[in-house]
């Protein structure tokens, strides 16, 4: 059985002392774009490298993408993409982000053919390792 209290403690462990102001709004759209998504995409491109997929990571301020080849013809596309919401009326479970003016961020999955709608905004680059290897793997059976 999986020790949820260690994961608990190792969690609190790792996070103390580690806060700091965070930017609102585009900055830190821009923050985690730059420090969670792309250092995820290329990551994952090093290691797709080692066995024998081409592959091309490209980002901007509001996207990183990750594009799969497997003999010169895409295989996978994946991108996060940061879309603006006018502020709602309901609460949300985790802090978004957003700006000043109420516009609220989302940072969202889309591959090549459709949004997933799948809220990656506060997620850490395992977390978003670990959904690309989860849809990858789903493209890949559903490819066969």
């Amino acid at each position: 059985m999986h020790d949820w209290k260690a994961d608990l403690k190792m969690l609190l462990a790792s996070t103390e002392g580690k806060e700091r102001a965070r930017p609102t709004g585009p900055g830190r759209v821009r923050g985690f774009i730059s420090e969670v998504v792309v250092p995820a995409f290329e990551e994952l491109a090093t290691e797709l490298q080692d066995h024998g997929r081409d592959v091309e990571v490209e980002h901007s301020d509001r996207m990183g993408a990750i594009r799969v080849l497997r003999g010169g013809k895409e295989e996978f596309y994946y991108e996060v993409k940061v879309k603006a919401y006018r502020n709602s009326g309901f609460a949300f479970p985790v802090v978004p982000l957003r700006d000043a003016e109420g516009q609220t961020y989302r940072a969202e999955i889309h591959l090549r053919d459709r949004a997933l709608h799948h809220d990656v905004t506060n997620s850490s680059k395992e977390d978003l390792i670990r959904y690309f290897l989860q849809d990858y793997r789903r493209h890949l059976m559903w490819s066969l």
